[in-house]
């Protein structure tokens, strides 16, 4: 998706299952979309993922219960939003993802003081 002026975005698709992780004898990866975001400069990627509210595997996965600040995995969590959702067609979810700032998102690949 490309941002708006405002930097808003939107896209439509199909809500992603969870699925084992052969990672150990019960990892399961929750719901979850990756995102692949152009920072500062079109040569700098960002990559994150959002997961669904709700969803009682996120506290079990592996990749999360490696982050220890847990307002940090909060910030990956879409919440559900009513307001947007289409009756009888979809449900709509809000997830912001913020470059820089102490409300930054947590990227997966961002180097420390980046």
């Amino acid at each position: 998706a490309i941002t708006g002026e405002d930097g808003g975005y939107a896209f439509r698709t199909v809500k992603p299952g969870p699925y084992p992780w052969p990672n150990g004898p019960n990892d399961w990866r929750p719901s979850h979309i990756h995102f692949s975001v152009f920072g500062h400069g079109f040569a700098q990627r960002l990559i994150t993922q959002m997961y669904f509210e709700g969803d009682p595997l996120i506290w079990h996965c592996p990749i999360v219960r490696g982050i220890p600040d847990k307002a940090a995995v909060e910030t990956l969590i879409a919440t559900l939003d009513m307001q947007a959702t289409i009756p009888f067609d979809a449900r709509a979810y809000k997830f912001d993802i913020v470059l820089r700032g102490r409300r930054a998102s947590l990227f997966e690949n961002r180097l420390e003081g980046n």
